[in-house]
């Protein structure tokens, strides 16, 4: 297997992910209006999160897609600037929001999400100087996937869709219980 055998999945993933944005931009642009200022910060977090998760792909598939580049180093800078976006939201969310648990929750998956690009970042890194390596091309790829689900996720967040994850629904459960025995 070549390099050139992922150029479909790169085709693929360039147009996903534009048509993604375009319903971000859309999602975006018929949300309500938030007038509370912390919610307003927490909904621009989550719509620089989903932006970041969506473009990343972007452009690591563009790259991908221009005979004689490489897709390591394109995937190590982009992962390294999501990386740091992901630190600039984390620090807006602190600086802008009171203490509490949706501070907490919010911090924690900009967290989850900046290890995703740091991995990221590394692989594509590790991709350059062993171009020919069809594994870690391949994680890149599986990447890309991951970043979409969670670009998607954050999105669904962000237009103001109830969470119904397991561990969601779990902790709604537990926090219910304890309301209702105190």
């Amino acid at each position: 297997m070549s390099t050139a055998d992922f150029g479909p999945f790169f085709g693929a993933t360039a147009a996903v992910a534009g048509a993604l944005i375009g319903l971000l931009f859309v999602a975006l642009s018929v949300a309500p209006e938030r007038t509370d200022p912390e919610e307003r910060v927490v909904g621009d977090v989550r719509a620089g999160i989903a932006f970041s998760c969506l473009v990343n792909p972007l452009a690591v598939s563009l790259f991908a897609l221009i005979p004689g580049i490489g897709v390591g180093q394109p995937a190590g800078v982009i992962g390294a600037v999501s990386f740091a976006s992901c630190c600039a939201l984390a620090l807006v969310l602190a600086r802008e929001t009171a203490p509490g648990r949706l501070r907490r929750q919010q911090l924690w998956r900009l967290a989850v999400q900046a290890l995703v690009f740091a991995y990221a970042a590394v692989v594509g890194f590790e991709l350059a100087h062993r171009p020919h390596d069809i594994g870690l091309e391949r994680t890149i790829c599986v990447l890309i996937v991951v970043l979409f689900l969670i670009g998607i996720a954050r999105a669904w967040q962000l237009i103001g869709a109830r969470d119904t994850s397991l561990v969601s629904e779990v902790a709604r459960t537990i926090g219910s219980r304890r309301r209702t025995t105190d």
